[in-house]
């Protein structure tokens, strides 16, 4: 995954996949978990957003990444929301993100 910063500070990184699966997807959620416990640490949301067809983290309030999936269009939201959130929850448990979230708007 290739993260994007959107400004010369470094305050948001933008990565697009081009996964059509959530297989494919796996490793991109992957990569954006890793990316946002670098930055937040240990405690941090993984927020799916399906009207814009994105995930990000660390905090809905407060995001520094975020990863657009196009694949989620079209998609079954509660379907798609549930399989997301497991391999979100996969992602954290791989990486030793005990105190992380999953949410979904």
């Amino acid at each position: 995954m290739e993260w994007q910063a959107t400004d010369q500070f470094g305050n948001l990184y933008v990565a697009e996949s081009d996964a059509q699966s959530l297989e494919e997807l796996r490793p991109h959620i992957a990569s954006l978990v890793n990316e946002v416990r670098e930055r937040a640490g240990d405690s941090f949301r993984i927020t799916l957003d399906m009207g814009y067809q994105e995930l990000n983290g660390p905090d809905p309030d407060n995001v520094s990444h975020v990863l657009r999936v196009p694949w989620f269009a079209g998609q079954p939201k509660d379907e798609t929301t549930q399989a997301v959130e497991a391999c979100v929850r996969e992602a954290f448990e791989a990486c030793g993100a005990t105190a992380a979230t999953f949410g979904a708007c």
